[in-house]
């Protein structure tokens, strides 16, 4: 029979594996188990009792499953999970309480006022200590490019992580002693890499060129253009599907109707015909804005060579057997600039598409906005002109 820690571990393993991406390198499983240890190791090392050690342990396999609802405030997030699976499994209200304050003072700026919240508090820095620190800041910076949008240069960074380590200091003897050494290490190294970076700078009059594959910022800039564009894009297809819905229930049911009393309400003629035009240039438009572009479906060796295609996408490649497309990626992934070329011919040619289908979808509205008044003036006109 499975314990209560082992049947938590099954269940978070599962939770953060499924819900979290690739974009959370450092609040992850691998980050989660390691804090657990890290628990473990300075907890028996404070001479802990069994009981609290246990408390411990699921604190710090719950304390950042809050990731996978939101980011800010995931503390609040962790201690609702973990509730809600610990009285699904019958845990004692009381042991409960004390693993929700474990993973409340985890928060920054929360200050422990126990023993195994200051071991708890510790253990979720004890990466700080860590020799593969320095490893581990590439995740997190990561992370919060991707998900709060703080972009640092490199002088930033070591400068803001090397004053966060230097007004750092563990509450528990333990990890005091077996963390602290390496902190300063860690120190130390920042404090090198910053004045390295800044050096670098002094000595140059202008920014080294940066390559999209090579720089965060390019990569979340064009991440985010894409992801505009195809929101664009949707949101003109659904504007033509409006206009083309709207005019088909005029042709289909408000003319036939206009039309039956032509015969007897001779001035209706003319409105409806002005209608008619309208409503037809109209889905014209909005069919064009709509319409797909013409795609070839293959790439020739020598375009690739050149970088004058884009094997991403699928108009260009889905004519093309397996082997040809995989010899083609490959030729364009090899080299950075046929890669970056591929990318930003990606970006441009959609949103030479979007041009092409907003400017359709405003001659549409235009087309529908002017009819419709001119159908009205007609139709005045024709009431007080023709007989009826």
């Amino acid at each position: 029979m499975m314990s209560i820690t082992q049947e938590a571990e099954k269940y978070i393993t599962d939770l953060l594996e499924g819900k979290l991406g690739d974009d959370y390198s450092y609040h992850n499983l691998s980050h989660t188990l390691g804090v657990r240890e890290a628990c473990l190791e300075i907890g028996k090392g404070m001479q802990l009792k069994k009981e609290e050690l246990e408390l411990l342990e699921l604190a710090a396999l719950f304390h950042d499953t809050g990731f996978v609802a939101q980011y800010d405030g995931h503390e609040e997030a962790s201690q609702r999970i973990a509730k809600a699976f610990l009285e699904q499994k019958g845990y004692k209200e009381e042991k409960l309480e004390k693993v929700l304050h474990c993973i409340k003072i985890t928060q920054m700026g929360k200050e422990p006022t126990n023993l195994p919240e200051q071991v708890m508090k510790d253990a979720d820095l004890a990466n700080l200590g860590s020799v593969d620190y320095l490893k581990t800041l590439d995740g997190l910076r990561h992370e919060w490019e991707v998900m709060l949008g703080q972009v640092h240069s490199d002088q930033e960074w070591f400068e803001l992580n090397r004053s966060f380590l230097k007004n750092h200091s563990y509450y528990t003897t333990y990890a005091d002693t077996h963390f602290g050494p390496q902190v300063q290490k860690n120190q130390k190294a920042l404090k090198k890499l910053a004045k390295a970076q800044k050096q670098d700078m002094k000595k140059s009059n202008k920014p080294a060129p940066t390559s999209i594959t090579g720089s965060r910022s390019a990569q979340m800039m064009f991440k985010t253009a894409l992801r505009n564009h195809l929101d664009l894009s949707n949101l003109a297809d659904n504007k033509a599907n409006i206009m083309i819905s709207i005019n088909a229930a005029i042709v289909t049911f408000a003319l036939p109707v206009a039309w039956s009393y032509i015969s007897t309400l001779g001035y209706l003629l003319w409105p409806s015909i002005t209608l008619l035009i309208t409503c037809l240039s109209s889905m014209v438009f909005a069919t064009l804005a709509t319409r797909p572009i013409k795609m070839m479906g293959f790439t020739g060796e020598d375009k690739i060579k050149a970088g004058q295609s884009n094997l991403f996408f699928f108009g260009n490649f889905y004519k093309m057997s397996f082997d040809e497309y995989f010899r083609g990626m490959q030729q364009t992934i090899e080299q950075e600039d046929r890669l970056e070329g591929a990318i930003m011919r990606d970006l441009y040619f959609l949103g030479k598409s979007l041009g092409r289908k907003y400017s359709q979808l405003r001659v549409c509205y235009n087309i529908f906005m002017l009819g419709i008044i001119l159908t009205v003036l007609v139709f005045l006109v024709s009431f007080n002109v023709l007989p009826a």
